[in-house]
C-alpha cells in the first residue's frame, strides 16, 4: 500500500509499529546474546576447574612414582658393613 493514499494518522501509525518490531528484535537479540556468553562463560569454568583437578591428580601420581622410586633405589643398595677385626 502507498503512503500517498493514507492518512497522516495511518503512516504514524505504521511507522510506530515498525519501530517497536525493531526494538522488540533487538531487545531478543541482546538476550540471546547474554544466554550464549554465559555459557560460555559457565563452559570456560568448567574446563578450567577440571584442568586444574587434572594437574592435581598428575602431580600427586608423579610425586607418588617419586617416592617409590627412592624407597625402591634405597632398597637395592647394598649395605656396607664395616669388617670386624678377628
Amino acid at each position: 500500500m502507498s503512503s500517498r493514499n493514507m492518512k497522516l494518522d495511518e503512516i504514524e501509525a505504521r511507522v510506530q509499529a515498525a519501530f517497536e518490531t525493531t526494538e522488540q528484535r533487538k531487545r531478543d537479540a541482546l538476550l540471546a546474546w547474554q544466554a550464549l556468553d554465559d555459557q560460555a562463560n559457565q563452559t570456560r569454568l568448567k574446563t578450567e576447574r577440571l584442568r586444574a583437578l587434572r594437574l592435581a591428580r598428575e602431580a600427586e601420581e608423579a610425586a607418588a612414582k617419586a617416592s617409590a622410586a627412592r624407597s625402591a633405589a634405597a632398597a637395592k643398595r647394598p649395605r656396607r658393613v664395616a669388617a670386624k677385626a678377628p
